[in-house]
């Protein structure tokens, strides 16, 4: 029970970390949000194709999934320096449909 109970606060902490920083972003400006989305882009490409690349070497055969893993944090740095992963405000209005 103690141990549930230690899980259960340290999940409510983080949950509360991430809330004050989402409040935080709101009052930023478009360009440094901009510019935090594609760091934050980067850094998750890379934790995953790390997170692939040692995969694939700590166990004895070879490993779809991880090299997949791998692939898809490889796609994410690629198209991040592409430009081509951008997130649009929802205030804006899109000049389509």
């Amino acid at each position: 029970m103690g141990k549930g109970l230690l899980i259960f606060f340290i999940v409510l902490v983080v949950i509360a970390i991430i809330h004050f920083f989402s409040l935080r972003m709101m009052r930023v400006s478009e360009e440094k949000k901009s510019k935090i989305k594609k760091v934050y882009w980067y850094i998750y490409g890379a934790f995953f194709s790390l997170s692939g690349l040692l995969n694939m070497f700590s166990l004895e055969e070879f490993s779809f999934f991880s090299f997949l893993q791998f692939l898809c944090g490889m796609t994410f740095i690629v198209l991040n320096y592409l430009g081509k992963i951008e997130t649009k405000n929802p205030d804006e209005k899109s000049s389509g449909l």
